[in-house]
């Protein structure tokens, strides 16, 4: 398997490989929409597909995209072109009007479920035509199953026609939210004004928001603690006295579209259609009323600028235009940070589709109204960010005679970065003790939706930035949809041209890190591929200007303590086996006065390469690392897929009052452990010898391009004198990464000299990516080695240093 795709190689790789992706993408025909007429500077357009009736574009996880037409055929683009056929044809779908298929969802965790959502009008049920919601399979990139279909929300009124609504998305926290118009006319058949959209015994005019199993109404509602009853399949048999517990905002004309932003989880942006005055846009919130029938734009309906304020409990738009600037407002997308120029970072984008026109609205909420950000793109309907190959791009759809198609807009690059940080003062460790989570994305906590792919979350750590420069975590990419790498580092900053972990499409891998966080104590994580990551807080790195008794660093030459592929009970092979430790079979290795390395006494943390084998025929399971005699924290440190994989990782853990650290297993079949140092305790003498300089990642050696040494032979070595770590230094913090490997094997670094029997990454097979962080001490004169067991290319990126 290639691994070109992985973010161990040179800045410029994954954008050349982009490139010549576009280059191949189809080119637009006469027959397809004009080029938008203005872009701002540094922007391009081009058609990538013709496709009738195009209603809404969306992206997958693994790269493709999905275009819905609104006859109710399902159709997909991969690698630039249109797949031939149609993913799914859906059967009794009314068409007239506004009515059709209209919205489309991956599953968050579609990579396990393969499952998608769709919103469509389907024929039979009151006044003829409804709208329903429903779950199908998508068991290949280009079908979806007709048969796998179950229905969440059936029978909303689609009474006149018009109003439908029709968009599907997964919030944050993991619930699927639906928009719903008011169908046009009244669905009750009521005489005078349409007030579905405040009717709270109807799903009309609302955004929904459900449970993606059942379609029941998600819990905290605003209206379940009221007695709200389901709804769901009710249609209009409720009454006007009911609640339904799906709603999760109301007063909405015609929703169109909506969009969440990749960039601040939970946030969304709702595009209200208009009737005569104004198209709005609205900050979306749980419970809120934005007005319609009664309220238009900022305005009472009719009404004229300057308008009256909204009346208690409405909400008015966050911005609105009138019938001078455009007609019908539809699509709108969140540009990710770092996609574009960093003008453009938070930013938001929606369409008017009877004038053509694009506009921006900027992270501080401006809005230029005579100059959009795009005019001439034709009846837009969709909009969505999409990442062709490590390039991210906004696809549009464009319906109407003659110009039915979808187009792609490519940016310019962000400017250059400045430059990276200068590195810290001295630092000292200080543990946290057994590991804090600070985020899962799979958990309401850490947002319930994964990391897009190649967008950015930034995350608090909770450490005082003003005493704290970086932290020790735990990161695990948790099943990526493709594969991909994650990227670590300091608020603010720029991105680096490193990665922290690598992982094939629906792995779950970790690595230690040292992340630099900001003065606010926050740190930035990319994601190539879309997927979960979890984070584990193990330590930080807080200033220490002068000479301090804990937290330094002891290096020693690396050595094997414990390996329970062989028989145990001496001071070479100590541990013992815990089968019925609770919750999971425990190893615990004597660590304080073992092999000449680890002092009896003064130590705070050991330092420790632990390699987890997986138990044969089992699935994927993990070792989490504690001190002796302490309960199993609820957190990881190495992951493995089973079979036959083999995984280290570095953990940093505290040693028990017993002298030990405990390993915790789950479908483990053996642990190796191997020490490399130790952080003193407050009883070490006071001294300036193994405080920690922290640096931004830099890459130090890459064999792929002779950067610091040559491919690595089948038991060669290389040495490595790290241009960004004094001669003086101690030890080094890098990162590892195995790139390209002929066949399975280690590699293990040591300070020179005769080869240490330990190992620190480890590929079970080849041509993998396997990374680690971990902590070695230099060589004479400052100088790194480096021994691989089989033939391999190898990648070094430094991120600090520990004092000498």
């Amino acid at each position: 398997m290639s691994t070109r795709w992985i973010r161990i190689g040179r800045p410029g790789i994954a954008l050349a490989l982009a490139s010549a992706m576009a280059a191949a993408s189809p080119t637009s025909s006469t027959a397809h929409a004009a080029a938008p007429q203005l872009l701002p500077g540094g922007f391009v357009t081009s058609n990538v597909a013709s496709v009738a009736s195009p209603t809404a574009v969306v992206a997958m996880p693994d790269g493709s995209v999905v275009v819905l037409q609104q006859t109710g055929e399902v159709r997909v683009i991969t690698d630039g072109s249109l797949a031939p056929g149609f993913a799914l044809d859906l059967p009794n779908v009314c068409v007239s009007s506004e009515r059709g298929l209209l919205g489309f969802v991956p599953d968050p965790q579609f990579a396990e479920s393969q499952q998608v959502y769709l919103y469509y009008t389907r024929t039979g049920g009151p006044g003829g035509c409804v709208n329903r919601v429903s779950r199908f399979t998508m068991p290949t990139a280009t079908s979806i199953t007709l048969a796998s279909e179950v229905v969440l929300l059936d029978d909303i009124s689609s009474a006149g026609g018009n109003h439908n609504a029709g968009d599907v998305d997964f919030g944050s926290d993991g619930f699927l939210y639906v928009t719903t118009g008011d169908a046009g006319s009244d669905p009750r058949g009521d005489a005078g004004t349409n007030d579905a959209a405040q009717d709270l015994g109807l799903l009309n005019g609302k955004i929904l928001r459900v449970d993606k199993t059942t379609g029941e109404g998600a819990p905290g509602n605003p209206l379940i603690a009221g007695g709200a009853r389901s709804c769901r399949t009710a249609g209009i048999t409720t009454s006007r006295t009911d609640r339904c517990a799906e709603i999760y905002a109301w007063g909405l004309r015609n929703p169109f579209r909506f969009a969440f932003d990749p960039n601040t989880p939970g946030r969304f942006f709702i595009n209200d259609v208009g009737q005569n005055a104004f198209e709005e846009i609205d900050d979306g919130g749980i419970g809120r009323n934005y007005g319609w029938p009664s309220r238009e734009g900022p305005c009472d309906r009719g009404d004229p600028l300057p308008c009256t304020p909204p009346p208690a409990g409405v909400t008015d738009p966050i911005t609105s235009y009138g019938r001078t600037v455009g007609t019908y407002v539809t699509g709108g997308a969140f540009i990710p940070n770092g996609v574009w120029t960093s003008g453009f970072d938070g930013g938001y984008l929606f369409a008017d589709g009877g004038t053509g026109k694009i506009f921006l609205r900027t992270r501080d909420g401006a809005i230029d109204y005579a100059n959009p950000f795009a005019t001439g793109a034709g009846q837009v309907a969709d909009m969505a960010f999409v990442d062709e190959g490590g390039t991210i791009v906004l696809y549009f759809t464009v319906a109407g005679a003659n110009t039915n198609s979808v187009r792609r807009i490519v940016g310019p690059k962000p400017s250059t970065p400045p430059p990276p940080p200068p590195p810290s003062g001295p630092l000292q460790f200080v543990s946290v003790s057994p590991g804090t989570r600070i985020l899962d994305t799979r958990e309401a906590s850490g947002g319930a939706s994964p990391i897009a792919a190649g967008t950015t979350r930034e995350l608090s750590t909770g450490v005082n930035g003003a005493v704290t420069d970086a932290v020790l975590v735990n990161l695990a990419y948790v099943t990526p949809a493709a594969d991909g790498f994650l990227t670590a580092w300091a608020a603010g900053a720029p991105m680096p041209p490193t990665a922290n972990v690598n992982a094939r499409a629906g792995e779950v891998v970790s690595n230690m890190a040292i992340v630099p966080v900001d003065d606010a104590g926050r740190m930035t994580l990319f994601s190539y591929a879309t997927g979960h990551v979890v984070v584990d807080l193990l330590g930080r790195f807080d200033a220490a200007p002068g000479a301090v008794s804990s937290g330094r660093f002891v290096p020693v030459d690396p050595i094997r303590l414990a390996d329970t592929r062989e028989p145990g009970g001496t001071d070479a092979n100590s541990y013992t086996r815990l089968g019925d430790a609770t919750p999971y079979p425990k190893v615990s290795v004597p660590v304080l006065g073992r092999r000449g390395r680890v002092p009896p006494a003064g130590v705070s943390s050991v330092v420790l390469v632990v390699t987890a084998l997986s138990a044969p025929g089992t699935a994927g399971g993990f070792v989490t690392a504690s001190p002796g005699g302490v309960a199993w924290p609820g957190t990881a440190n190495v992951n493995t897929t089973g079979g036959s994989d083999i995984r280290p990782n570095t953990v940093v853990v505290p040693v028990g009052a017993n002298g030990a650290i405990d390993l915790h297993t789950l479908n483990v079949g053996h642990v190796v452990v191997d020490v490399a140092g130790y952080f003193t305790d407050s009883t070490a003498p006071a001294a300036t010898v193994g405080r920690f300089v922290s640096l931004a990642p830099t890459r130090e050696a890459d064999s792929r391009i002779g950067l610091g040494f040559a491919r690595m032979p089948a038991g060669g070595t290389r040495t490595l004198d790290p241009v960004s770590v004094p001669a003086n230094a101690a030890a080094l913090a890098h990162n590892i990464a195995i790139a390209d490997n002929a066949a399975p094997g280690y590699v293990t670094p040591f300070p020179g000299g005769p080869l240490p029997f330990v190992a620190a990454a480890n590929a079970s097979e080849a041509n993998q990516v396997r990374s680690i962080h971990t902590f070695t001490r230099l060589g004479s004169g400052g100088v790194m080695s480096y021994y691989a067991f089989m033939d391999t290319d190898l990648v070094v990126d430094v991120t600090g240093w520990f004092e000498g």
